[in-house]
């Protein structure tokens, strides 16, 4: 490989520097202090990490400004780092894997913090030379030919994703094949070099971004391609199906009841995302396995998956709807996803969320790991100028305080994803920044040792199931998606009560005592067996909530009786509903209370709304003013954006107030009431 002169500068010195000599690292995930752990050689640890961009300028770890970036966070006291590392990078042509390569990214990370733990997010993208060998494994759009894009400047390899440009296909055989043996090499080389001693995990990323969303999904329609056609032939005759063609883009689009397919009439629809959604799944789980069984000592396995929230409408294409399959295999040890992402997340005085259903991951014994990546000044962008300035230190405070405790206080980890100015390095590299993240990881770690406990008291139950049979006929789904999911979610947690969230499959996984709210989001499609579990289980003694059409699907059929039958209300159709979907009302209403059961047309936006159905059910209310509230692990954090002051009243029913000229996050010990930040 030609380095270039910055390179080749660094080179000797990188190369020259030993990783500090002891035990190489042993990392897993496993039960300890009330929630899943990552224990390094045995000791327990806050899961806090630094992660530098995968783009061009900042994405090598020996590099100028990525090692600047690497020594400020290690100054900080972290330990656990993340570099990317793309198999066509070490791979530009046909041969062994340039490992001297691979070798160096890792052993940047060693200089700047010789007891650095390190996790590798592993890229399985196919070489150009590769696809251009061999064009018939590559995804094809149902909805166009490849554009051709034209660049003068190099470009960030991702950059593309999501547009219909060459990508392996997500169901080649062949390429798993050869990418399953390049991981093999990998692991191989870096197990004998003396910088695998820091190799703690393993992120495998393939799809958009690297986050397992199939390629061109946002806008487009895959995958038509002769290896997603042979997938799907296998698919239907494995349950004794004839093989059909991959529908088009025009049968994607049908709907016969509002937002919904009919199942009978458009079962090629409905199987193919099926198929296409387990491919997925299937790989994840290939690679995962694979990096356990080629690695000599026990190591972490990871991925992006189980996004949930701020899916843009577009579940079936491009989501995550296996999270049940993912989660139940011993290959995964954490999955990790973004925040939120979008103004009524991570706009000031909103609640930013994980993408993900959080409790889900952890009751079945995973870490999860949110990926922080908001940059300062708390609009989302890369300005070059600003970047290294903040023009709203207060501002910037609060931001980074609520997004770091909204990951802590549901018993999760996360990284600080740096891309930085113009998507390079550096975002937290203002001083003021960098001794906020210090003293609050420090506090973190020392509540990180204390017992875990939720302190959550309503419950959110969300689907995946119901989206392979939902759409529009714009080819998103603004009920289920928008409103059902993320509409309700963001109101409700500025109503001031501690939620959480989980997938319907996994109700009977947790302990309902504790809740005095249960709201069943989008659980619209449900069998009679998990009709009778939330009547006889969920509803006797709490609050239930129920919106839009609860229970209206059971197989294959769509009948109003099955949600009276759940609900005990009698719904009737509305035929003063202006929308294209099927609406039910409650009597006159749309909105309806009978004793504990509450239902709701369409899913309520405003917080106050909320706020009424918690106040009713008991639950403990911190402020009522809108503020955001994150509880658990000990501890108590208040987010708003206006100054002012506000009440915040703990459960032990200790008062304190929160007085603040502007944006402000207070951070409170949750049995004592003490201000710690």
């Amino acid at each position: 490989m030609t380095l270039s002169r910055r390179e080749a500068l660094l080179a000797p010195a990188m190369i020259a520097a030993a990783p500090r000599a002891g035990a190489p690292v042993r990392a897993e995930v496993r039960p300890g202090r009330g929630k899943p752990t990552l224990f390094l050689n045995g000791q327990p640890v806050y899961p806090a990490f630094y992660a530098l961009t995968d783009c061009p300028g900042g994405r090598w770890s020996f590099e100028e400004e990525p090692q600047a970036n690497l020594r400020r966070f290690a100054a900080a006291g972290f330990r656990l780092f993340q570099v990317d590392l793309f198999l066509e990078l070490i791979w530009p042509q046909p041969g062994p894997l340039d490992l001297a390569l691979a070798r160096r990214q890792l052993r940047g990370v060693i200089e700047a913090c010789p007891d650095a733990a390190i996790v590798l997010r592993w890229h399985i993208n196919a070489p150009r030379w590769w696809m251009e060998q061999h064009p018939a494994e590559l995804v094809r759009y149902a909805n166009g030919d490849y554009e051709t894009i034209e660049r003068t400047v190099p470009a960030r390899i991702l950059v593309d994703d999501l547009r219909r440009v060459p990508r392996v296909s997500l169901a080649s055989d062949r390429w798993r094949a050869v990418a399953s043996t390049r991981t093999e090499e990998l692991l191989r080389g870096l197990a004998a070099a003396p910088e695998g001693r820091a190799l703690a995990g393993v992120h495998v990323a393939h799809g958009v971004y690297g986050e397992w969303h199939y390629w061109g999904f946002l806008h487009n329609e895959p995958d038509v391609s002769a290896p997603m056609q042979a997938e799907f032939d296998r698919w239907r005759r494995a349950r004794g199906r004839p093989p059909l063609p991959v529908p088009d883009a025009a049968a994607r689009l049908q709907l016969a009841d509002g937002l919904f397919r009919d199942a009978r009439a458009q079962e090629t629809v409905v199987d193919y995302y099926r198929c296409q959604q387990e491919r997925v799944a299937r790989e994840i789980l290939h690679y995962a396995a694979l990096v356990k069984q080629s690695w000599p000592r026990p190591i972490l396995t990871g991925t992006f998956y189980g996004y949930f929230f701020s899916m843009f409408d577009r579940q079936a294409t491009g989501g995550h709807l296996c999270l049940p399959e993912i989660l139940s295999s011993p290959a995964i040890d954490y999955l990790s996803a973004p925040q939120a992402y979008g103004p009524s997340y991570r706009d000031a005085g909103m609640p930013q969320i994980s993408r993900a259903l959080v409790e889900s991951v952890r009751v079945h014994g995973k870490l999860f790991l949110d990926e922080m990546d908001q940059t300062p000044s708390w609009t989302w962008q890369n300005n070059v100028d600003l970047a290294f300035r903040l023009t709203d230190p207060e501002m910037d405070t609060a931001i980074l305080r609520r997004n770091v405790l909204a990951s802590y206080t549901r018993g999760a980890g996360l990284w600080y994803y740096d891309f930085g100015p113009a998507n390079r390095s550096g975002w937290w590299a203002d001083t003021r920044l960098m001794a906020e993240i210090r003293e609050l990881t420090a506090l973190l770690a020392r509540y990180h040792e204390q017992p875990y406990e939720s302190a959550a008291d309503v419950l959110f139950v969300f689907d995946t199931e119901v989206f392979y049979y939902t759409g529009s006929m714009s080819g998103t789904d603004p009920l289920t998606d928008r409103l059902a999911v993320n509409g309700a979610i963001t109101a409700a947690w500025r109503a001031g009560a501690a939620i959480e969230t989980i997938h319907l499959a996994d109700l009977a996984r947790l302990d309902l005592t504790r809740f005095r709210v249960v709201v069943f989001a989008n659980t619209w499609r449900l069998s009679a067996a998990q009709r009778r579990q939330i009547r006889e289980t969920v509803v006797p003694g709490r609050h239930v909530v129920f919106q839009g059409l609860p229970g209206y699907l059971e197989g294959d059929r769509r009948d109003i009786a099955f949600g009276r039958e759940l609900t005990g209300l009698d719904l009737q159709p509305d035929p003063a509903c202006q929308t294209h979907q099927p609406a039910w009302r409650a009597g006159e209403e749309t909105e309806h209370r009978s004793g504990r059961t509450w239902f709701f047309q369409t899913p309520p936006s405003r917080y106050e709304t909320w706020q009424r159905v918690f106040r009713e059910a008991g639950c403990h209310l911190y402020t009522t003013q809108g503020e955001v509230i994150y509880a658990g692990g000990g501890l108590l954090a208040v987010h708003r954006k206006e100054g002012g002051s506000s009440v915040v009243a703990l459960p032990n029913g200790r008062v304190q107030k929160v007085e603040s000229v502007g944006p402000v996050t207070a951070i409170f010990d949750w049995q004592t009431g003490e201000r710690l930040r």
